[in-house]
C-alpha cells in the first residue's frame, strides 16, 4: 500500500512539473542578503519597473509602415531627396537654358556724418547712384560635346544618387524585418530559458524537502542548487537580451524609449527557392556596389574622353545675347543695351581658348593630365572587376550558409521530439529513483540547448536570406516576399 501510494505520489509530482510556474524569487532567498529575502520585495520591484514600461502590440507591418514613417534616417533621406532634386534642376538649367540674370548695384549713398575730417574734396554723394541690369549672357551652340560630356556624368551621378537613396530605404525595410523577428527569436529563447528554470526551480524545491527528511544524498541536493543557480543566471541573461532587442526595435520605428512590445506575428519558415546562378545573374543588374562601380566605369570614360578635346584647338561656337542695364544717378537716368563693349549687335561668335603647359603642372603638351585621366579610367574598370568578384564571392558564402542553416533546421526539428520524450522519460525515472540526477540535468540542458539553436537557427537562416537580398540588390526574391514569412498569432502573444 505504501509502495501505491509513493508511486502516485511520484507521478502528481511529475505534473505539476508541467503546469508549475516555478518560483525564480527562491533563489534570492538563498543566496542574497536578507533584504532579498522576501516575495514582495522581488513583487514591488517587478511592479515598480513594469509601472514606467509601455506596453504595446505589434505586428510585422507595423514596424515596416511606422519605420518607413517615422525613423530618424528615413526623415533625413526626405531631405537629401528634395537637395538633390534642386542641385539637378541647377544642372539641367546650365546646360539647357541660357544665363539669365538680374542684378542690382550701386555706390555708396551717404546717409549722414559721424565725424567731419580735414578732407573733403571728394564727398559721397547723398542721392542714390547705380545700375540694375538683365543680362542674357553668351549661350553655347556648339563647344564639341565637352559640355555635354559633363552633363552626361552629372546626370548619371543624379540619377544613381536617386537609386541610393531608394536602395538605403530598402535597407531600412530589411533591417526592420530583422530586428521584428530578432526580437521574435529572443522571446523564443526566454521562454525556453523559463522552461529550464521551471524544472529545474521544481527539482531543486523537491530535494531541499527530501533532504530534510534524509531521502536523498547532499550530492544530488547540491547538484540541484547548482543547476537551480546556472538556470537562474540563463534566464536573466535571456530577459535581459530582450529588453535590450525592445529599445532597438524602438529606436528604428522612432517608438517611446522604454517600450515593451507584444508580438502578434511569429516567424514563417519557409527554404529559399531561387537558385545559386540566378542570385549572381541578377546581381550583375542590381548590387549597389556593381551599379556604382558601373557608374564610375562611364564616367571616367566620359572624363577622358574630355580630358582630350580639352587638349586641342577646338572652337566654340557660341551666341551673345547681351544685357539690358539702366543705369541711374542725379543726372542720369537711360536703359542700354549692349552685347559687347561699343556693340548691340546679335552675334554667331567662334572662339578658341586653349593653353598647353611645357613645363610644371600638367607636363609637356598637359601629357600628365591627360596620362591620368587615362589612368582614372583603367581604375575604374579594375575596381569595376574587383567589385564583381567580391559580390559573387559574398553571394556565393551566403547562399551556402542558407543551406547549411536549412540542413540544420531540419536535423533539429527531428532531434527535438526524441529529447523531449528522453527527457520525459529520465524525469520520471529519477522521481522513481531509477535515474540519477546528472542524467536529468544533461539532458535538460541538452533540451534546452536543442531548442534554443532551432529558434536561432531559424532567425539566422531568415537574416541570411535577407543579406542574400541585399547582396543581389532585391527587396524579395522572385516569386516571395518576406512581410508574407508570417504566422499571426492565436490567443496569448508573446
Amino acid at each position: 500500500m505504501n509502495g501505491f501510494m509513493n508511486k502516485t505520489a511520484n507521478k502528481v509530482a511529475v505534473a505539476l512539473i508541467v503546469f508549475s510556474t516555478g518560483s525564480i524569487s527562491s533563489i534570492w532567498a538563498q543566496t542574497t542578503p536578507r533584504q532579498l529575502n522576501s516575495d514582495s520585495y522581488i513583487q514591488s520591484l517587478d511592479q515598480r519597473v513594469q509601472s514606467r514600461t509601455n506596453t504595446k502590440a505589434l505586428y510585422l507591418n507595423d514596424v515596416i509602415e511606422q519605420g518607413l514613417r517615422k525613423n530618424y534616417d528615413q526623415e533625413v533621406r526626405k531631405y537629401d531627396k528634395e537637395i538633390l532634386e534642386l542641385s539637378w534642376k541647377d544642372s539641367w538649367e546650365d546646360f539647357w537654358l541660357p544665363k539669365v540674370s538680374l542684378s542690382l548695384m550701386t555706390s555708396d549713398q551717404k546717409l549722414g556724418t559721424l565725424i567731419k575730417g580735414s578732407n573733403n574734396t571728394n564727398p559721397r554723394s547723398k542721392r542714390p547712384d547705380g545700375t540694375l541690369s538683365l543680362d542674357f549672357g553668351d549661350y553655347t551652340v556648339f563647344n564639341w560635346g565637352k559640355d555635354y560630356l559633363q552633363y552626361l556624368n552629372t546626370k548619371a551621378d543624379y540619377k544613381r544618387g536617386k537609386e541610393s537613396l531608394r536602395e538605403e530605404s530598402r535597407d531600412l525595410k530589411h533591417n526592420l524585418i530583422i530586428s521584428y523577428f530578432k526580437l521574435y527569436y529572443l522571446k523564443e529563447a526566454e521562454r525556453i530559458k523559463r522552461d529550464q528554470l521551471r524544472h529545474a526551480s521544481f527539482i531543486y524545491r523537491l530535494n531541499r524537502e527530501k533532504i530534510s527528511l534524509k531521502k536523498i544524498t547532499k550530492q544530488d541536493y547540491y547538484l540541484a542548487r547548482a543547476e537551480y543557480l546556472r538556470a537562474q543566471n540563463e534566464y536573466h541573461e535571456a530577459k535581459n537580451n530582450v529588453q535590450i532587442q525592445n529599445e532597438s526595435v524602438a529606436l528604428l520605428i522612432n517608438d517611446e524609449v522604454g517600450t515593451k512590445y507584444i508580438l502578434r506575428d511569429r516567424l514563417k519558415y519557409e527554404v529559399l527557392n531561387t537558385s545559386l546562378e540566378e542570385a549572381i545573374r541578377l546581381s550583375r543588374k542590381n548590387n549597389p556596389d556593381a551599379l556604382d562601380a558601373q557608374k564610375n566605369v562611364q564616367n571616367a570614360k566620359r572624363s577622358y574622353e574630355l580630358a582630350l578635346k580639352e587638349n586641342l584647338p577646338l572652337p566654340k561656337i557660341s551666341v551673345k545675347l547681351g544685357a539690358y542695364d539702366y543705369r541711374f544717378n542725379s543726372s542720369t537716368n537711360r536703359t542700354n543695351y549692349s552685347t559687347g563693349t561699343g556693340n548691340s549687335n546679335v552675334d554667331l561668335v567662334a572662339s578658341i581658348n586653349a593653353t598647353w603647359s611645357l613645363t610644371g603642372s600638367g607636363g609637356l603638351f598637359n601629357d600628365r593630365k591627360t596620362r591620368t585621366s587615362f589612368l582614372s579610367k583603367h581604375i575604374a574598370f579594375t575596381k569595376k572587376a574587383q567589385i564583381h568578384r567580391s559580390v559573387d564571392a559574398l553571394i556565393k558564402t551566403t547562399y551556402f550558409t542558407v543551406n547549411h542553416l536549412q540542413n540544420q533546421i531540419n536535423i533539429l526539428d527531428a532531434r527535438i521530439p526524441t529529447l523531449q520524450k528522453t527527457f520525459d522519460t529520465i524525469l520520471e525515472n529519477y522521481m522513481n529513483k531509477k535515474a540519477r540526477y546528472i542524467d536529468f540535468k544533461n539532458t535538460l540542458i541538452e533540451l534546452t540547448e536543442t531548442e534554443t539553436l532551432l529558434e536561432s537557427n531559424r532567425f539566422l537562416h531568415l537574416l541570411n536570406k535577407v543579406e542574400l537580398a541585399r547582396l543581389i540588390g532585391l527587396e524579395d526574391f522572385p516569386g516571395e516576399n518576406f512581410e508574407n514569412l508570417i504566422i499571426k498569432v492565436k490567443g496569448k502573444a508573446k
